[in-house]
């Protein structure tokens, strides 16, 4: 209604049954008035209707025509009352408004930690243990420097053995040669398993995991071999693991069975063994760029 009216000095309202005067509708034009009268209307005291208006007549120059004619309506606690006299400080909410932005923030903010830890805990786990080995002096060795022994070391469990010495000798004899570590076969006699397997781990560049449902079930690879290998790259802060499908096992499986996840892992050092022949020389291919993979992590 007044928004061609900005330059309005005088403007008259009595007795217009006006309850509520908003900033949006009279604030334009109420900025340049030099007489004012809206006496003999039912006014609302409310926050919400007339906070600004009392406001504003408070601290505007404005002559205000009749100003003790000025009552309140509504509510009734305020009946007849000067709306001079409405006090607007119980209007101002922003000690509420902060009040909310924080308890917003502070739950948002626990719900985002929560979400976190739940998906990525491990990551935060692994990376922080890498930082405290950074920290406290434990360097990542040169590897491009150290001769090894092995190209990698597998783990798998003892039900796959037969296939694994069987396929992976294969692997070896082809052009390129690569070198595992197969424990019936390159683990030193006389010498304890457990000295055994953490020697040969020490001196691959690589850690292999043949994952079938048999190493999900097998109890010595869970409570040693997985374990060692896992805490060996993080205190040496190396990517060292290639992780080996026989088997589609689901990541849930994997995380509860031997805590790892997929995402833990680069995707060149994921695999899946194949299940045509014709497609062995592609996997091996595949396999060696993994081995070839930088192992370091920051």
């Amino acid at each position: 209604v007044f928004d061609d009216l900005t330059s309005l000095s005088f403007l008259s309202l009595q007795k217009n049954m006006i309850t509520a005067i908003d900033e949006k509708v009279f604030g334009a034009v109420f900025q340049h008035l030099k007489v004012l009268n809206m006496a003999s209307n039912p006014f609302d005291c409310t926050c919400d209707s007339i906070a600004w208006f009392v406001s504003w007549l408070i601290s505007n120059k404005t002559y205000i025509s009749n100003l003790n004619n000025y009552q309140c309506n509504t509510p009734p606690k305020y009946h007849s009352n000067s709306i001079a006299q409405f006090d607007t400080s119980i209007c101002d909410n922003a000690p509420f408004k902060l009040v909310f932005i924080l308890c917003t923030t502070t739950v948002s903010l626990l719900i985002f930690i929560a979400l976190l830890v739940h998906f990525e805990g491990w990551r935060i786990k692994f990376m922080y243990t890498v930082a405290v080995n950074r920290v406290l002096g434990i360097k990542e060795i040169d590897r491009q420097q150290q001769q090894f022994v092995f190209d990698a070391y597998i783990i798998h469990a003892k039900k796959d053995m037969k296939w694994v010495f069987k396929k992976f000798i294969k692997l070896e004899k082809k052009p390129r040669v690569i070198r595992f570590c197969l424990e019936e076969r390159d683990f030193e006699a006389g010498i304890p398993k457990f000295e055994a397997i953490i020697n040969s781990i020490q001196k691959s560049r690589k850690i292999i995991f043949i994952v079938t449902k048999h190493l999900l079930n097998d109890p010595w690879c869970k409570r040693f071999k997985v374990y060692h290998a896992i805490q060996q790259a993080i205190e040496q802060s190396r990517d060292s693991i290639i992780l080996i499908f026989r088997h589609d096992i689901p990541d849930y499986k994997l995380k509860n069975a031997l805590c790892l996840r997929r995402a833990m892992f680069k995707s060149r050092c994921i695999l899946e063994w194949p299940v045509q022949k014709e497609r062995i020389g592609a996997f091996r291919e595949q396999l060696i760029s993994a081995l070839q993979s930088n192992s370091r992590i920051i």
